[in-house]
């Protein structure tokens, strides 16, 4: 799932929930239910417009609810076929169009444990289950975590997945597992054994889950990085190395000295930010502001590179943001020159308010250069 930009994402996923979808799936509930209400169950769609991602699917969730048998296996049976044994006159549901499915899986279904998680190890290769397990972990944690262990061996990447994504602490649309950020120490176990997967696609959510992990437990997952650094052998060494780099990366971020250290970047104190320049003192909204500099060291090293954008907040604050720049291996006393175009054209995750902004320079977590620039509005 995406995890980016989560507003402008969801704006543009709502529309993928529409009238068509909604008639789609009459029809092949239809196609195994054949006293569906589709008619009835069809209205939903005049609702849709008005509303949110979220808000759409829920609706939609509800409205299987009221129109399927209200005994839940019953109801759950049909959905699994509509789901996997789809009519041939109609395009099948995939992918969002299923979330509905999840949801009533996780909404309707937590009192029949064994045949709620069935259908979401089913529905995970075709629309993922990793919003749905999460309040399984919250009501059945020793159950879920029992059935979880099993599926990081199963043969299919998909659930594999669903594995590391399903028990992340911090999951972005998802709900958080308070437990596991307090503790995090049983879904490590999960990770253990996916780490070393073939497919990127599941190495890719266990480097998000160590990632969520150093959000509140920065030691441990630097501890963690570690370990797997010096226990991998040869052949996984590179898959490790790219797991590790890609969850550190908030802590990279922030400057921590333990995430910089493991990754081979020092705390240079020598090294010199020259000729510092920002093309222009002022920039409207809209239009980008180009940035330059050199970059010396005394010795040989390999550096991190980025900057920091201090946006005006309402308050009259400024808050920063850390953009990645570049990583470069950096010779001794030759000036390595620098530039940048940042760009503030609006985006929906961002509100740009008038006034004294700064672009500040890191090099290997350390702040090396400051400057100040006036944002326009108008």
């Amino acid at each position: 799932m995406p995890a980016k930009n989560q507003a402008s994402e969801e704006s543009a996923f709502k529309n993928w929930i529409n009238e068509d979808l909604v008639k789609r799936t009459a029809h092949h509930i239809q196609f195994h239910y054949p006293t569906f209400a589709s008619k009835e169950f069809i209205k939903v769609s005049h609702e849709l417009p008005a509303l949110e991602l979220k808000p759409r699917m829920r609706l939609i969730c509800d409205f299987l609810k009221t129109h399927l048998p209200s005994d839940y296996k019953k109801a759950l049976a049909i959905l699994m076929k509509a789901a996997t044994e789809p009519s041939p006159k109609m395009k099948p549901l995939a992918g969002f169009d299923l979330w509905a499915f999840t949801e009533f899986v996780q909404r309707y279904g937590l009192e029949d444990f064994d045949e709620s998680v069935a259908a979401l190890k089913e529905l995970t290769s075709r629309f993922t289950g990793e919003f749905a397990i999460r309040p399984f972990l919250i009501k059945e944690e020793k159950r879920t975590l029992k059935v979880l262990h099993q599926w990081a061996k199963d043969p299919n990447h998909h659930v594999r997945r669903l594995v590391s994504e399903g028990s992340r602490p911090r999951l972005p649309w998802g709900e958080q597992l308070k437990h596991f950020i307090k503790d995090p120490a049983q879904t490590i176990e999960l990770l253990e054994k996916l780490k070393y997967d073939e497919e990127l696609y599941v190495r890719k959510s266990v480097a998000n889950h160590l990632n969520d992990i150093s959000k509140d437990h920065p030691k441990l997952a630097v501890q963690v990085a570690s370990k797997w650094l010096k226990e991998a052998p040869e052949k996984h060494k590179v898959k490790i190395k790219w797991i590790v780099k890609h969850a550190l990366r908030t802590l990279l971020k922030k400057g921590d000295k333990d995430a910089l250290k493991l990754l081979g970047f020092e705390n240079l104190a020598k090294v010199e930010i020259q000729n510092f320049k920002l093309a222009k003192k002022e920039v409207k909204v809209g239009d980008s502001l180009e940035f330059a500099f050199d970059l010396k060291s005394p010795k040989d090293c390999q550096v991190m590179i980025d900057y920091l954008v201090h946006h005006q907040k309402n308050n009259g604050e400024t808050a920063p943001k850390v953009f990645k720049l570049a990583i470069k291996n950096l010779k001794a006393k030759e000036a390595l020159a620098l530039k940048k175009k940042h760009s503030f054209k609006p985006i929906t995750t961002r509100t740009y308010y008038p006034g004294t902004h700064f672009i500040e320079i890191m090099v290997n977590g350390v702040l090396l250069a400051k400057a100040k620039f006036e944002l326009k509005t108008k």
